[in-house]
C-alpha cells in the first residue's frame, strides 16, 4: 500500500465514507473499562450456560434479555382463578360473562380435583393389591418356618430351599398315584359312603414305591394316629396334648420295631416266643466281662437287662415272669408292673420303691436296673441313660415310657427338647431327613415334621399328602387364618407346638400342575372345603375361582373343562353340558352356579367383563350379565364390525341374550332391560350404517326414539335421554353424528338429482333440513356433547 492510497482512505474516514464497515469509536478508555467490568459481572452472575444460550439465540436474531422481561411480565396465576364478582355498575352482559366464566372454571377445578382423587385412589389400590400379591408370593416361597411369635434365640439352624431346584410342570408317576388315591377317597366322600382311613391308604400305597425309609415314615403315622374321633369343634392341638393315646401308640411303634430288630439278631425259632427271644438276645449280648457291674440274676442270666429288653419289646408279661424267677425280693416290683398293666395305681408300692431308688439304686453300678426304676417310677426325668440308650429310638422310648397319663407338662417338655434343644443340627436333618421326621412325629409334632419334609423337592409330595390325610382325620393343627405363613406359633397354644397352613401348602404344590392336570388339581382343592378365607368364602371355591381367573380371560379351555361347554342351541334352554369337572363336587354348600358367580365377581373386580358376562349367565344372574354386557357394548357399539374383534363377539352374545329373553320370562330390572334393548338396537343401527344401508338404519333409529325428527321433538328426546343409563348416554353423540351423516348424504343425493324440482321434492329436502336442525339443537342443549362442532358443520352444509 502506497502513501497516496493511505491518505485517501484517511480522508474518507474523516468524511464518514468508509469503504469497509468499521464501527465508530465513541467511547473513551475509561468507558471501555467500565463496559468490560459490567460484562464480566454479568458473566459471573448468569453463568456459562446462560451465556451460551444468549449466544445461540443471538445468532438466530433473538434478544434473550428482552425475551426474559416479556416472560416475566406475563401472569399465569389468574388463568384458572375465579373471575372477580362484578360490581353493581356492571352491565348485564359483563355480569353474565363473569358468571359463565366462573361456572366453567369451577367445573374445571372440580373435574381436576376429582381426576386427581380418582387417580390417587386407583394408584394406591393397585399398589396395595400388587403388594398383597407380592407378599403372597414371598410367603409361598418361604418354605422355612415362619418367625411369627417365635423366639429367635431358641430357633434351630434353618435349612432353606435350594435356589437352583426346578419345579416339574406336571404330575410325575409317584405324584399321579397319590392323586389317584385321593380322587378315589373324595369320590367316596361325595357319595356319602363310609370313608377309609386315608393315612393307612397312603401308607399301603407308599409301600409299593420301593423306598424302605418312606414306608417307615408312613407306617409311623399310621400307627401313631390310630386314635378315636375327636369331639366336634375341638381344637386338634389342645386335644392332642390331653389324649394319652398319642404317647401310647408312639411307644407301641418303637416297641414293635425293636422286637423286629431283636428277632433279626437271634434264631428264627425264638421270634414268636417273647420269653425265649429276650433270653436268647441277652445271652448273646452279655457274656464274659460284659456282665461286670450287673447285679441280680434270673436263671443264671443278668436280671435287669432281661427286664429292660422285655419292656423295650413291649413284652410286659415276660418281664413279670423274669421277676418271679428272681425270687421274693422282686415281688414288689413285679406287682407294680402288673398293677400298671391293669391300669391300677398302687401308691404304697411306688413310694417304697422310690425311697429305695433314692437310697440305693441311684448310685448302683447296674445301669439297666437304674433305667428300669426310672422308667417305671419316673425318677430323674433329666437322666440320659447313655449306657442303655444306644440309639435315638432307645432314648425316645425311655422318655415316652417315663411319661404318666395326663402329664401334659412333661409331654410338652419332651417336645421342646427335640425341636428346640436338639433341633435339626443335632439330628443332621439335611442328610437324614427321615430320622428328624420320626423324632418329631413320635413326639406328636406333626405340623413341624410335615413342614420340614415340605422344604425339599424330593419329600414335598409326601409331606402334602401326609398333611391332607391328617387333616381328614381331624388331627392336623391348622392356622387361624389362611393368610398366615406356612408354619406359625400361636401364643395361645401349648409350647412348643406349631400350626400348619394347609391351604398354603396345597396351593404351592398344586400350582405346578393345575393347568395341565386340572381334574386332579380340583380334588386337591376339595380337601380345603372346610376352610375359609379372610372374606369368609369357602377356600375350595376360592381356589377354583383363582384357577379360572389366572388361566386367562380369553383362554376358554380351562373354563370349558371346569364348567362344561354350552349345549346347542346355546341359549334356548339356558343349559350347559354335564361334562364339566366341577359338577362332580356339587353339593348343597357349593355348586356350579355358586362358583360361576364367584369367578364372575372376581373377573369384574379385575376389569374382565367379557368372560364375567358368560359366568353370570351360568350362575343365573341375568341382571348382572345384562348390566356388564351393556357396559361393554357402550364402548364398541359405534365401531365397524370386524370378525374376531370384541364387538363381533359381543354382537353374538347380544343376539343370544335377546333369544333367551324372548324364549322365557325372566325377572330383569327395568332400567337394565331398557339399556340392553337400546344398545342392542343401536348395535344393529351401526351395522346397517357401516354397510351403507342408510334407510334401514334410519328406520332402526326411529324405533328407539333417541333422535328427534323435527324441532318440536327436541325437548321430548332430551327428557327421554336424561332418564337413560350412563351407558346409553355415552353413545348418543356418536348416534347423532351417524344420523346427521345419513341425513346429509340423503340431502346431497336429492340436490344432485337431474329430475325437476317439485313440491314433493322440496318438502322432502325441507324435512331433512328440519331434522338436521333438530339434531343440532339437541346437541347444543345437551350438557356435554363432544360432537357438537361436527354436527353444526353438517347442518350448515345443508343450507
Amino acid at each position: 500500500m502506497d502513501l497516496n492510497t493511505l491518505l485517501q482512505r484517511a480522508q474518507n474516514l474523516a468524511k464518514g465514507n468508509a469503504e469497509c464497515e468499521l464501527p465508530g469509536v465513541e467511547r473513551t478508555l475509561q468507558q471501555v473499562l467500565q463496559a468490560t467490568e459490567q460484562l464480566h459481572s454479568r458473566v459471573t452472575q448468569t453463568g456459562a450456560k446462560e451465556i451460551q444460550a444468549q449466544i445461540l439465540l443471538g445468532s438466530k436474531g433473538i434478544d434473550l434479555p428482552k425475551l426474559n422481561q416479556k416472560l416475566k411480565a406475563l401472569s399465569t396465576g389468574k388463568t384458572f382463578e375465579p373471575v372477580e364478582v362484578a360490581n353493581a355498575d356492571t352491565d348485564v352482559s359483563t355480569f353474565l360473562k363473569n358468571e359463565r366464566e366462573n361456572a366453567i372454571l369451577s367445573v374445571i377445578e372440580d373435574t381436576n380435583k376429582n381426576v386427581i382423587d380418582c387417580v390417587n385412589k386407583q394408584k394406591w389400590g393397585n399398589l396395595i393389591s400388587s403388594w398383597n400379591e407380592e407378599k403372597t408370593r414371598l410367603l409361598d416361597a418361604l418354605i422355612a418356618p415362619s418367625q411369627n411369635f417365635i423366639d429367635l434365640q431358641r430357633l434351630p439352624e434353618q435349612i432353606i430351599l435350594n435356589p437352583d431346584s426346578s419345579l416339574p410342570c406336571c404330575l410325575d408317576k409317584m405324584s399321579l398315584k397319590y392323586a389317584q388315591e385321593l380322587c378315589q377317597y373324595n369320590a367316596l366322600v361325595l357319595r356319602g359312603r363310609p370313608r377309609p382311613n386315608l393315612v393307612q391308604k397312603f401308607a399301603q400305597l407308599a409301600s409299593q414305591f420301593g423306598d424302605a425309609r418312606l414306608g417307615e415314615m408312613w407306617m409311623l403315622l399310621a400307627c401313631v394316629t390310630q386314635v378315636g374321633e375327636a369331639p366336634a369343634q375341638c381344637d386338634p392341638i389342645k386335644n392332642r396334648q390331653q389324649r394319652p393315646e398319642f404317647v401310647q401308640h408312639a411307644r407301641t411303634y418303637l416297641e414293635r420295631r425293636y422286637r423286629l430288630y431283636i428277632g433279626s439278631q437271634v434264631a428264627q425259632a425264638c421270634a414268636n416266643d417273647s420269653y425265649q427271644l429276650v433270653r436268647t438276645y441277652v445271652n448273646r449280648r452279655f457274656s464274659g466281662q460284659q456282665i461286670i457291674g450287673l447285679v441280680d440274676t434270673a436263671g443264671g442270666k443278668p436280671l435287669w437287662p432281661l427286664i429292660y429288653y422285655s419292656l423295650r419289646c413291649g413284652a410286659v408279661e415276660t418281664a413279670i415272669e423274669f421277676l418271679r424267677e428272681a425270687g421274693p425280693s422282686c415281688d414288689e416290683f413285679a406287682q407294680l408292673i402288673a398293677d400298671r398293666q391293669a391300669g391300677v395305681v398302687n401308691s404304697k408300692i411306688e413310694s417304697q420303691l422310690k425311697l429305695q431308688y433314692a437310697n440305693k439304686i441311684r448310685n448302683t453300678t447296674d445301669a439297666y436296673k437304674k433305667a428300669v426304676y426310672c422308667i417305671l417310677l419316673g425318677c430323674d426325668p433329666n437322666e440320659v441313660h447313655s449306657e442303655v440308650a444306644k440309639t435315638i429310638d432307645d432314648f425316645l422310648w425311655i422318655k415316652l415310657a417315663m411319661l404318666r397319663i395326663g402329664d401334659a407338662a412333661g409331654y410338652g417338655q419332651l417336645q421342646s427338647s427335640f425341636i428346640e434343644h436338639y433341633g435339626e443340627k443335632y439330628f443332621n436333618a439335611g442328610q437324614q431327613p427321615h430320622l428328624y421326621f420320626q423324632a418329631l412325629a413320635l413326639t406328636g409334632q406333626f405340623e413341624a415334621a410335615i413342614e420340614f419334609l415340605a422344604r425339599t423337592d424330593a419329600n414335598r409330595v409326601h409331606a402334602v399328602h401326609m398333611a391332607i390325610a391328617l387333616n381328614e382325620l381331624g388331627i392336623l393343627g391348622g392356622v387361624r387364618s389362611v393368610a398366615q405363613p406356612l408354619l406359625t406359633i400361636d401364643i395361645a397354644d401349648p409350647t412348643p407346638l406349631r400350626r400348619l397352613n394347609l391351604t398354603r401348602l396345597i396351593r404351592f404344590y398344586v400350582q405346578r400342575f393345575e393347568t395341565t392336570d386340572t381334574a386332579e388339581a380340583l380334588h386337591y382343592y376339595y380337601t380345603l372345603r372346610h376352610l375359609h378365607d379372610p372374606k369368609g368364602r369357602n377356600m375350595f371355591l376360592t381356589c377354583v375361582c383363582d384357577l379360572v381367573v389366572d388361566s386367562g380371560v380369553l383362554d376358554t379351555s380351562i373354563f370349558d373343562l371346569i364348567f362344561g361347554q354350552r349345549r346347542t342351541p346355546i341359549y334356548y334352554n339356558h343349559k350347559y353340558s354335564h361334562s364339566g369337572l366341577f359338577r362332580q363336587f356339587s353339593c348343597p354348600e357349593f355348586d356350579t352356579q355358586t362358583i360361576a358367580g364367584l369367578v364372575a365377581d372376581e373377573l369384574v373386580t379385575r376389569g374382565s367383563f367379557e368372560m364375567a358376562v358368560r359366568l353370570y349367565d351360568m350362575a343365573g344372574k341375568l341382571n348382572l350379565a345384562l348390566k356388564h354386557i351393556s357396559i361393554l357394548l357402550a364402548q364398541v357399539v359405534q365401531q365397524p364390525a370386524v370378525e374376531g374383534t370384541l364387538r363381533a363377539r359381543l354382537s353374538l352374545e347380544t343376539e343370544r341374550f335377546s333369544t333367551l329373553l324372548a324364549a322365557r320370562h325372566a325377572e330383569i330390572e327395568p332400567k337394565i332391560l331398557i339399556s340392553f334393548s337400546l344398545l342392542r338396537d343401536l348395535l344393529r343401527f351401526f351395522d346397517n350404517y357401516n354397510e351403507g344401508m342408510h334407510s334401514v338404519a334410519l328406520e332402526q333409529l326411529d324405533s328407539t326414539g333417541l333422535i328427534p325428527n323435527d324441532v318440536q321433538e327436541v325437548e321430548a328426546c332430551l327428557a327421554n335421554v336424561k332418564r337413560l343409563s350412563g351407558e346409553v348416554i355415552k353413545v348418543v353423540p356418536d348416534v347423532m353424528v351417524a344420523a346427521m351423516d345419513i341425513i346429509h348424504l340423503k340431502y346431497k343425493q336429492m340436490r344432485s338429482g337431474t329430475e325437476p324440482v317439485s313440491i314433493m321434492h322440496y318438502e322432502q329436502t325441507q324435512k331433512l333440513r328440519d331434522r338436521a336442525k333438530a339434531i343440532a339443537n339437541m346437541a347444543a342443549t345437551m350438557p356435554y356433547c363432544p360432537t357438537n362442532q361436527r354436527l353444526l358443520q353438517l347442518e350448515l352444509l345443508m343450507h
